[in-house]
């Protein structure tokens, strides 16, 4: 069973801003994501948080794991995404 992908309101703003491809990469991954949330190929938990990161090229998506979804939090390029968390 494959979770609920939800996007916080700065993450869409950013995907969206995004070029086409690099916007289809991200919700490739974040659909893999979501229907193995703890698959350590595809993301690793964050030190002293509940948040798990996952690497798309230069861009970093940090989200967490719910129940039945998956919260995307921030979507960044590696320098700036951290300082968001």
């Amino acid at each position: 069973m494959a979770l609920k992908v939800q996007l916080a309101g700065t993450a869409f703003k950013y995907l969206n801003s995004l070029d086409k491809p690099t916007r289809a990469r991200i919700r490739d991954k974040l659909e893999a994501i979501a229907k193995a949330p703890e698959d350590p190929r595809l993301s690793y938990p964050l030190s002293a948080s509940t948040k798990r990161s996952t690497r798309i090229g230069p861009y970093r998506v940090l989200f967490e794991i719910d129940e039945e979804t998956l919260f995307v939090a921030h979507i960044a390029p590696r320098g700036q995404v951290y300082r968001k968390a």
